[in-house]
Order: C-alpha cells, then structure tokens, then sequence
C-alpha cells in the first residue's frame, strides 16, 4: 500500500508536510490581524477572509496551529523525540555564546529598524502595545515566532531529515 507522493506506507513523514500545509492555510486565512481583500472595478472592495482577531488571539492561534500541533503530530504519529525537533537544551555552552553576541546585535539591529516607516507601519502586530505591557507583550512575540521556529525548522527541517537526507 502506498501513501501520497508514493511513500511507503510505514512512512508517515507526508503527515509532516500535509499538516503543516493545512496548518499554514488555516492561520493564513482564519486567524488574522487584518483581513485580506479583493478589488474589482465594478464591485470594489470585498473580504476574501474571516474578521481579523485580537492580537491575543493570533498569538494563541500562532502557538497553537503552527508550534504546539506539528510537533505532538511528530511526535506521536512519527515517533521523533523533541530532541530531535530541536526542542531541547542542545549545546549549552555554545548556545550561551551565540545568545551573547547575538542579542545586542539584534537590539541594535531592532532600534535601527524601529525608525523606519516600512517597520513602523507593521510592527508592533498589536498596534496597541504599550510600554507598560511590555513583559507580556514580549512573552506573546515569543510564543509567535517560536510557533513559527517549531515549524520550520524543527518539524519540517528536522523532522524531515531521515526521509529527506543530511543535507537538508
């Protein structure tokens, strides 16, 4: 018996991929912070998605759709260890190290990015982030963009590797 893309059927690394690509479309157009819309000369302006969600929500769908469900997928119909999704502690000492040159060249590189309008006009997501909120505020970015790490580069990159090769 043969599983899409004519894997065998003790093969289950589609999973990974078929999750992710209905994971990615359902965030893309049901969860949002804005709407998408479609122009047409005779009709104008018409939503093409669901209403945009608070920030909160899109933060939680984030975790939830793109970091948390690809990898108990992995998990549990693949059987990868966390581990080997990149979610552990890793090498510390050399983690440590990078964390150290790379956060003040990232808050370098942020407060230049910050005065730009381009920047300005996307970020924050939540347009109504304050200063004071900043703790929480951060604590949801990183949800956010570790949802989109696990993704990427532990599920998809990682938990490809054994079908797909070092190389990847």
């Amino acid at each position: 018996m043969t599983a899409p893309w004519g894997c065998a059927t003790a093969d289950r690394s589609w999973l990974l991929i078929l999750l992710s690509a209905v994971g990615l479309t359902a965030f893309y157009y049901v969860t949002r912070l804005d709407a998408i819309g479609v122009f047409s000369a005779t009709r104008g302006w018409t939503t093409m998605a669901r209403g945009a969600l608070t920030a909160w929500e899109h933060f939680a769908a984030s975790a939830l759709l793109l970091g948390l469900m690809p990898a108990l997928v992995a998990r549990f119909a693949l059987r990868v260890r966390p581990a080997d999704l990149g979610l552990g502690l890793g090498k510390i000492k050399i983690g440590a190290g990078l964390l150290a040159v790379g956060v003040p060249i990232a808050v370098v590189a942020g407060a230049l990015a910050a005065a730009t309008p381009a920047m300005r006009a996307v970020y924050p997501l939540d347009p109504v982030a304050a200063r004071a909120n900043f703790a929480a505020y951060a604590s949801l970015e990183f949800l956010y963009y570790g949802a989109w790490e696990v993704l990427f580069r532990g599920v998809l990159l990682f938990g490809l590797r054994s079908r797909l090769g070092d190389g990847t």
